[in-house]
């Protein structure tokens, strides 16, 4: 029996792209505030860093002071250092302004001076010039490590399996389950080593694939694998959850490969006028648990532009053909349940096109709008195999602008680019206001593109009306609190989207403050001390949240000061 290896997942770089869809881009930092922010900075930091269990001091720890600042940090980044020999590290030149300091180290768990958790955001410290912060020390704990043994349906060790961490993670809204730090592989006597993992929950998946790499036609070997959870089931609903705390090794993971006979899909490529694509790639991406991965042998189309991919577990799986040098877009979805699949037809469509103008409400201050072309304007999606993400419109000097992409549904979004006009803080003062389409605002229903169409007249509407909600946290013994998280989202369900424009994460600032900048509407606004990152795109989490939250509604132009009650995060 022939053995390839295949990961049950593309990359990490899939969980990046779809981390990165669940949240706007940041408006960056002007360039010339760069050199301003970097220099001049008198303030110090120092402190030891050291093995939490050994008690000795870790060499080659990287310390950095950040800050809270909107925009990229500088590069190389400025307020950083490195421990030596002993543990002991200094951080000079650091400006004025409010900091967190974290310690990382490779195969050890990140840390945050003063956080409450592992992993935490850590204590947000005032520095003022000249000062000089001593004893800032860390105890680093190494990181998880699970180790075990891949065995076949007879008991024998499987070698060149893939192994992999998985955890659930806020995606796209939703909690899904993602590939989570490193991957292993077996050895020759099926064993595998997964480490550097960050303290939490864990999956773990196994995966060897049969690509049919050899084998007379046309009788090739049918027999592999499924991909397989511990301890030994292909629904996660039957796998066993592993807690890793920090510093744990958790072994005798071993896993029993499932056996399965795979299946063929084959059918035919063709371009946008029905002819045959000879030459083309095509390739099938398994699609489950909300990420992807390639299976089976990828295919190159004949000249008469007929494939064959052999080698398919059972699964839904999307097949895309790559067109060199072209921007056609081929794509199928396919459904295999163990038998061949014949007579798949593959289609390219030519891209479609958005075209527009970016216009501006009324300002607010007396300041002229500045020039279209210093918008960073897009059309961004739910993520999906083989598509682009986000596409960057053409902007023109009079404020017109042309979005090529493939269709489907899409939301329009924008903000400054990095060579706008930004405010005093570093982030400008202009946000998104409307998408309108025939008198519509669509901005967060979203635009249908149909196959090689074109959607005209729409109309991105920027704005710098200043429309805020600020005030103070206080725990249960009316204390202010700093270290928390403040969530505004809208009331209407209908808004509790992914990439919402009615939506506002803050923290409180050295006023005690927190600021949250709004567009005209009814919001629900909540503090909590701690919550996971994203778990604010995610309509259940909301739904709880607001149980807890404080009502009010803010106009256009409006400031309005709220003060709210700690809470704990909602748990489900």
């Amino acid at each position: 029996m022939s053995r390839a290896v295949v990961c049950l997942v593309a990359t990490l770089n899939l969980a990046a792209a779809a981390s990165a869809v669940a949240q706007s881009p940041p408006p960056s930092r002007p360039a010339r505030d760069t050199p301003a922010a970097a220099a001049g900075g008198t303030a110090v930091v120092r402190g030891r860093v050291v093995d939490a269990a050994t008690g000795r001091g870790l060499s080659r720890v990287q310390v950095r002071a950040n800050t809270n600042t909107s925009g990229p940090p500088p590069v190389p980044y400025p307020w950083a250092a490195t421990t030596d020999g002993d543990g002991r590290y200094e951080i000079k030149g650091i400006p004025a302004g409010t900091y967190t300091i974290a310690a990382t180290k490779q195969n050890y768990v990140r840390d945050a001076y003063g956080a409450e958790r592992v992993e935490g955001p850590g204590k947000r410290m005032t520095l003022t010039d000249g000062q000089v912060l001593e004893k800032i020390d860390f105890r680093l704990t190494r990181a998880g490590v699970i180790t075990g043994k891949v065995v076949d349906e007879f008991g024998d060790p499987v070698s060149d399996v893939q192994v992999m961490p998985m955890r659930y993670q806020y995606v796209q809204g939703s909690r899904r389950l993602m590939p989570a730090g490193r991957q292993g592989q077996t050895n020759d006597i099926g064993e595998y080593r997964v480490y550097g993992l960050s303290p939490g929950q864990y999956y773990v998946s196994a995966t060897l694939r049969n690509f049919n790499m050899g084998g007379p036609e046309p009788d090739p070997d049918r027999s592999g694998y499924a991909p397989t959870f511990f301890p030994g089931s292909v629904n996660v609903a039957e796998a066993q959850r592993l807690t890793i705390s920090p510093g744990q090794t958790a072994s005798s993971i071993n896993l029993t490969l499932l056996p399965i006979q795979t299946a063929r899909v084959s059918g035919i490529a063709l371009d946008a006028q029905g002819r045959p694509l000879a030459g083309a790639f095509v390739n099938a991406m398994l699609q489950t648990l909300g990420f992807a991965g390639p299976s089976g042998r990828p295919s190159q189309t004949a000249p008469d532009g007929t494939f064959t991919i052999r080698g398919l577990p059972p699964g839904d799986y999307t097949l895309r053909a790559n067109v060199m040098g072209s921007q056609d877009s081929a794509m199928a979805a396919v459904r295999v349940d163990g038998s061949d699949v014949t007579g798949v037809q593959i289609v390219a469509a030519p891209p479609s096109t958005i075209r527009g103008r970016v216009a501006f409400t009324e300002s607010a201050t007396s300041a002229a709008p500045p020039r279209p072309t210093a918008f960073d304007i897009g059309a961004v999606r739910d993520w999906a195999l083989g598509q682009q993400v986000r596409s960057p419109a053409k902007i023109k000097d009079d404020g017109t602008f042309e979005i090529t992409l493939q269709p489907g549904r899409v939301l329009i979004r924008g903000a400054m680019g990095p060579q706008g006009n930004a405010g005093a803080a570093g982030a400008s003062p202009w946000r998104l206001n409307r998408v309108i389409v025939g008198d519509i605002d669509v901005g967060d229903t979203g635009i249908d593109v149909p196959v090689n169409g074109a959607i005209d007249n729409v109309i991105v509407e920027m704005t710098n009306r200043s429309n805020e909600v600020s005030g103070r946290v206080t725990d249960a013994e009316g204390k202010i609190v700093r270290d928390c998280f403040v969530v505004v989202f809208a009331q209407d369900p209908a808004h509790w989207t992914v990439q919402t424009r009615f939506l506002s994460v803050a923290r409180p600032g050295l006023d005690d403050l927190f600021h949250a900048r709004l567009l005209a509407g009814d919001y629900y606004a909540i503090a909590m001390s701690d919550v996971e990152s994203g778990a604010w795109t995610d309509p259940e989490f909301l739904s709880l949240a607001r149980e807890h939250a404080t009502r009010f509604s803010i106009a256009d132009g409006e400031k309005k000061t709220i003060d709210l009650a700690l809470s704990a995060a909602p748990v489900y």
